[in-house]
Order: structure tokens, then sequence, then C-alpha cells
């Protein structure tokens, strides 16, 4: 913290720094002066002792009020305080005879310097009265007698304090004159190197204003439109010299790609200064300033750096100017295209329309003010659902866009369908404005979808009595399917799916083959898909946990785009597998059962044949053949029997006796 008697300093606050000095030899002088008194008269040491604290108290006091930053103040109080503390004690010192008299020409000087000349002037003309009221009163008697008889040496130390105070007032009069003169000349130096900063300012600032205005004419130019880029860029060029130092010896060429605008003075010059840049479509754009005769050299040659930066931001306006009638360009080709090829209508936030093109006049056979400021219900069909819309509404309402199908309702009564997408658009504050719908006629196509739809459910019907599955389906490398259609026929068929799971879920129809056959089921799917050749494929599948045989027979076809697209039929072949089965069963009975008693009896035979056997012998023979014919008969019956029955529990239901016993001979 700065110590409380620290000397202010005098170059930022002389007047501060002049209350502090005052005060301080005010307080030193009269402080000795008293001190004296003290010698001379110490009978009178209370009034010396007053004296004292009043000095110091004045001193003090000012000080604090100065410290605080009540300089003003400080040094009005000084001022007056010392002009009471002289004074006062003059009127019982024997008046205008009193020694410290004289001592109110130094408090004039004080107040002189502390409050100016007009405050010097009235402590002055004050201090005249009340000398004037002293010696009146002394000539009439009135005036008490001194409390203090001054001898000469008192006299000389009382004349002391006002010539003290007017030496050190004199010198510091002095100091403050030439504290003057030299700040004086200080200040005419700054106002000297201030009046040169300016000039070069103005400079500066009038070659900047003629940059500004080159760049406002330029961008003045570049909003007419509508000029044929001849004339445009031609005042361009012409517009440019205004912007540099010398616009008398200035000449400008601007180059769009390969055409030249130029300045009605150019010529080609050494002292030039060139700019260049590309629109991002590729488009080259020059400008080039020259000066037409040698000037001083500056930061670029005889160019400023500023001119340089003017010249950048000149070709870059030019740049983007030129994108911006690219990008304008290609918009309204797109638009063209767009109106050409689509259904366009553009609509506010309560969806009415504000515009409509020939497209989607043509489609829902209205004209353009019928249509304008009208609610898209004017054209609703009632096929969708409000709820339907309402979404619509809600989504495109928190700004996000929505692609959909709409059948509408043109002004005769009949209908079209549009493949749409809504885009919203929003403002700065990202709030939604207008709408942009651009739609195709998918009138043709929802015609032949539904043709479709119908031929694919006549062809279920026709299907359906099939006695098997069709199918439509692809096979990828790893043997895997992907069914494109599927229909059930009379056949029976695994309960736990329906045959639209069967259809989204290829996999789920491999669940009911049989464990033992998948793999060759798939190994026989990879070997089609390598050969694409026809499959046909016998296989187990388990419904309702009983075994059942299928037959699959499919072959393939290449479609439109070059894939291969399997058609296929499976059959139930179970009564058949059975069937097979129980003749199999047959032949194999008669091939190992019958054939033992057969040979039996072939032994007998060639016995009797061969051997000279006695009647005796003959006979028993006989017995054992009858009784082995007649197990064989018995056996015979029992497996016609058994056969049979197996006919009667076949699922097969086929008259083919026209066809038994119709040969030639036993195995023809």
């Amino acid at each position: 913290m700065t110590h409380f008697f620290s000397v202010p300093d005098k170059d930022k606050n002389y007047q501060s720094y002049m209350v502090y000095m005052l005060a301080m030899i005010w307080a030193v002088v009269t402080s000795s002066i008293v001190s004296v008194g003290f010698y001379y008269f110490p009978h009178l040491w209370s009034r010396w002792l007053i004296l004292l604290c009043f000095s110091l108290g004045i001193a003090l006091f000012n000080l604090t009020l100065n410290r605080l930053g009540y300089t003003r103040q400080a040094s009005l109080t000084l001022t007056i305080m010392l002009w009471f503390y002289i004074t006062i004690p003059c009127y019982s010192a024997g008046g205008i005879m009193a020694p410290g008299i004289l001592s109110q020409m130094s408090v004039i000087l004080t107040a002189g310097f502390l409050l100016g000349w007009r405050g010097g002037l009235a402590i002055g003309l004050l201090t005249i009265g009340i000398d004037f009221a002293f010696a009146y009163l002394e000539i009439i008697g009135r005036l008490p007698q001194p409390s203090v008889v001054h001898n000469p040496i008192t006299r000389w130390i009382g004349a002391v304090i006002p010539f003290g105070t007017i030496l050190a007032l004199q010198y510091y009069a002095t100091n403050h004159l030439r504290t003057g003169l030299i700040a004086l000349q200080r200040e005419i130096a700054k106002r000297e190197e201030a009046e040169a900063i300016k000039d070069e300012t103005l400079y500066n600032l009038k070659e900047r204003v003629k940059e500004l205005k080159t760049l406002y004419a330029v961008s003045n130019i570049l909003q007419q439109e509508d000029t044929v880029p001849e004339k445009l860029f031609g005042a361009i060029a012409e517009t440019l010299p205004a912007g540099w130092q010398y616009p008398t010896i200035t000449a400008a060429r601007v180059c769009i790609a390969e055409k030249e605008y130029t300045s009605h003075n150019y010529k080609p010059s050494a002292y030039r200064q060139e700019a260049t840049m590309k629109t991002t479509k590729g488009t080259l754009i020059t400008i080039e300033v020259v000066y037409l005769e040698a000037m001083p050299q500056a930061d670029e040659g005889p160019f400023l750096k500023e001119e340089r930066s003017l010249i950048n931001m000149l070709v870059e306006m030019l740049k983007t100017n030129l994108e911006r009638l690219e990008r304008q360009a290609e918009l309204k080709d797109y638009k063209y295209a767009l109106d050409i090829a689509s259904i366009v209508a553009i609509s506010n936030v309560d969806g009415a329309f504000t515009f409509v093109n020939d497209n989607f006049c043509k489609s829902s056979k209205y004209q353009p003010d019928e249509l304008i400021g009208k609610e898209h219900d004017i054209i609703w069909s009632g096929v969708h659902s409000a709820d339907y819309f309402a979404n619509l509404k809600t989504a495109l309402q928190e700004g996000n866009s929505y692609r959909g199908e709409f059948c509408n309702k043109a002004k005769d009564g009949t209908l079209y369908w549009v493949d749409t997408a809504i885009v919203p658009f929003l403002d700065e504050d990202g709030k939604v404005y207008q709408y942009l719908s651009i739609n195709n006629d998918i009138t043709n196509r929802k015609e032949a979808e539904e043709k479709i739809k119908q031929n694919e459910q006549l062809l279920r019907k026709i299907t359906s009595q099939v006695p098997g599955n069709t199918y439509m389906f692809e096979i990828n490398k790893n043997g895997e399917t992907n069914m494109l259609f599927m229909n059930r026929g009379t056949e029976t068929f695994n309960h736990n799916y329906k045959i639209d799971d069967l259809s989204n879920d290829s996999g789920k129809i491999r669940e009911i083959i049989h464990v033992d056959d998948k793999v060759k089921f798939n190994d026989m799917m990879k070997e089609a898909y390598k050969t694409e050749s026809p499959i046909s494929f016998q296989y187990r599948v388990v419904i309702n946990g009983q075994e059942r045989w299928r037959w699959m027979q499919a072959i393939p076809e290449k479609d439109k785009n070059g894939k291969t697209i399997w058609y296929a039929a499976t059959s139930d072949i179970s009564p058949l597998v059975d069937y097979i089965a129980s003749i199999e069963q047959f032949i194999f009975d008669i091939s190992h059962v019958i054939r033992r008693p057969t040979s039996t009896m072939l032994g007998m035979t060639q016995l009797i044949r061969d051997s000279q056997l006695s009647e005796n012998e003959i006979k028993d023979i006989s017995i054992k053949l009858f009784q082995i014919s007649e197990e064989m008969d018995k056996f015979i019956c029992e497996l016609i029997l058994a056969y049979h029955e197996k006919r009667q529990n076949t699922q097969l239901n086929i008259d083919i006796s026209s066809l038994i016993d119709k040969r030639k001979s036993l195995f023809l």
C-alpha cells in the first residue's frame, strides 16, 4: 500500500502535488516559528501549544482530503484554514502592527496557486477588509492590548514566515512554469506526430474508401442479372482502376474462361498485379490490374498490400457470382427436367396449394386456378383412412420428409395412383414454411399389380387342387432356397405352419425334412445350382410325427435379368412307396419261404423218378408231398389274403384288372 505521506506524481496530478507541498511547507514553517515562541515567551506556552496543534491539524486534515482524492476541496479548505490561522492571532497580538500580519501575503499567494486568480483575488480583498478593521479598532481604542510584546529579533523571525513562504512559492511557480514549457514542447511534438499519423490515416482511409467504392460498384454491377456478359464484365473492367492508388494510369483486364474483357486504356505492362481462381465447375477467372507507367516501390512492386487484398476479394466476388449463376442454370435444368418427368406441387403449412405444374393438372384434370389456394382434400379419394393422413401431417410438421403411395381422385371422379415424396422446407428458425411434393403416376403399375394379384389368387385356386405342392424359388451356392411363390395342394402338410409363414421363411420348409435326408437334400440343391439341370429327388418328411415320402421335380428357367428361377412341384408318394414295399415283401416271401418246400418237392419227385422204389415207399413219399403241397397252399392263401388287405389299406385306388393275365406267356 502507498504510504499516506508519499508525494503525489506532479506529472499526473499537479494540483494534488501543490496541495501536498504547500500543506507541508506551511506545517514546517509555522511549527518552526511557534517553537521559537516557546523559547522567547515560555510563559505563553499554552498559546504556542494551541497554535502548534492547529498548524499540525490543518496540515493533517488537508493531506487526508488530498489523499482521498478530494483535491479541489483540500485546496479550498487549506487556503481558508491558513487565512484564519494567520489572521485570528493578529487580533490579540497588536492588530495591524502584529508581526504575523505580513504572513497574510503568503496566504494570498497560496490562494492564487491553489484556487486560481479568482481565489487569490477573493482572499486578497478579504485580507484588505479585515486589516482595515484592525486599524479602525486600534484608532478607536477598541483593539485589545497585545498579549505578546515583540522585540526586534522576534519581529524578524515573524517576518521570516511570509518571506520563506514567498520564496518557496516563487520556486514552485518558476519550476511549474519551466515544467509547463517542457510539457508544452512535448505536447507540441505529440501533436505534430499525431498530425502526421492523422494525415497518413486520412490518406489510407481515402484509399480504403476508394477500394470500398470499387467493391460496392462491382457488387451493384453483378446484381444486374439481365445484362449480357459482354457488357457486365466490360463494366467491371472499367470500374476496377478507380480502386488503385494511381487511377489515371491504371488499366484492368477480366478473363472468364476463354473470354477477355478490358478497360478502354488497357495494354500489357510490366507493372501488373493478378489474381486467379476457379469455380466449382472449373471455370477459370482472372483479374489483372496494370500501371501504364513506372511508380514508386511499395509492398508488392508498386502495389500496396491492401491492393492485393482488394484484387483477391474482387476475384472471389466474381467466383461467387459465377457459381451462383451456374447453380441457377443447373437448378433451372433440374426444374425443367422435374416438370417434364414428374407431377410437382408446392403447398403452404396449412396444406393449400401455392404451385402446381402442368403434369399435376393433367393427372388431376383440374386447371391451375381451380387448385391454387385449395387444400389437398380436393383430390382425396377416400381410399386412405383419416389416421393415415394424421400420421403423415405429424411427420411433416416435425420437419421429416415422407415417401409413400397415394390414391387420388381426379376432377371427373376417376382414381389414379401416385408414388409421392414430400419434402418440408425450413426457415432460419427451423420451422416449416412450405412443402414440395414430387409425384410419379403409378396407376398402370398398380393395375398391373392388381392383375398379378388376381392371377396369383387364381393360380393358387388351381394349384390348390393339385395332389402336391407347387413352388417357385431361387437357389444360392450354399444350397439355400429363396422362396418366391408357394401354394399347397391337397396333400397333407405340416399343420404347425401357415402357408404364408413358410413362404416368408424358406428355412421352415426344411424343418420337416427327415433328419437322415437333410444333408442329401442340401447336396442335391447345391448340385442343381452348379449344373442348372432339372431336379428329381425323393425324400422323407416328418408330419405330425409320421414319416411321409415326397417326390420333388423341378425345372430351371432364366428370367429377364438372367437369374435362374426353379419351377417345382412335390407330391406325396407315401402310398406308392408302401405299395412297392408290399410287392417287394411279397417277392421276398416267394423267393425265400415258397422256395424251400418247392425244393423239397423237387427232390422227392426226382427220387421217385430216378430210384426203384417200392409201392410203400412211393406211398410214403406221396403222403409227404401232399403235406408239403397242403402247407404250401395254406401259405399262398395267407400271402394272397395279406396282399388283398394291403391293397385295401393303400390310398391308391387304381383298377388294373384289365391289365392282369393278358400275357402270352408267364413272363411276357
